[in-house]
């Protein structure tokens, strides 16, 4: 025959009492002990141009507040607590996310404020800063329709990866330089070319600057069509 299980703290009878050194009731339990450790003020870092989010360093694909939400807030999850979130902003304009915590009997609320900070991810400051490591110039009499699928090509690449890009592009009285971000999308991009005219590929460097005391040198790539 089971013995009946009662709280020591209130008294109550119980199927299930929890805790390491003083076994507790569901509903004391959670009165004296946390299922999730949760600051009151949570920072939500996101950049202001592709609206990815920061996490732990790193740039993560996650887009809406809802679903970075999630992605932030599993960082306070705990093995076997189920999270649930709620949101809403107050009159003074701050956000508040309050988190449903349950494991098994157990369940409680926490309450955090989420202050947004915007920053810059690397490849959109780069973008906006007209970075590029290989300048591809295009000779040859009326390049502008090669270099519009040219384009096309660098938009396709910037969509899958987005340290590739096409920064720039300069039209002259000779032909195009076209600014690209990587050596990867500039292989793209000579790809479409080469696919549509007959080329002659020339590859020398030129000076950039310097870095920690190293010379910088950028690619470039001189097609002739």
């Amino acid at each position: 025959m089971e013995l009946s299980k009662f709280c020591p703290r209130c008294g109550r009878e119980t199927d299930n009492l929890y805790g390491d050194k003083r076994k507790l009731c569901a509903g004391c339990y959670t009165d004296e002990n946390d299922l999730l450790e949760l600051p009151d003020v949570v920072e939500h870092v996101t950049c202001p141009v592709c609206g990815r989010l920061k996490m732990e360093g790193k740039w993560l694909e996650r887009y809406g507040l809802e679903e970075q939400l999630g992605e932030r807030f599993s960082e306070f999850n705990q093995d076997g607590v189920e999270m649930r979130l709620q949101y809403w902003e107050e009159e003074d304009g701050t956000t508040q996310v309050r988190v449903h915590a349950s494991a098994g009997e157990m369940q409680d609320t926490y309450d955090a404020e989420l202050r947004p900070k915007q920053q810059q991810c690397q490849p959109c400051s780069r973008f906006s800063s007209s970075f590029y490591k290989v300048k591809m110039q295009i000779r040859g009499g009326e390049v502008r329709p090669l270099v519009e699928e040219a384009a096309e090509t660098a938009a396709e690449a910037t969509n899958e990866d987005r340290t590739d890009f096409l920064s720039n592009i300069e039209y002259s009285d000779h032909g195009a330089d076209l600014y690209l971000s990587t050596e990867s999308i500039a292989q793209k991009v000579l790809g479409t070319v080469e696919s549509l005219r007959d080329t002659e590929v020339k590859r020398s460097y030129e000076l950039a600057g310097e870095q920690d005391g190293q010379k910088v040198y950028r690619n470039v790539i001189s097609v002739r069509v």
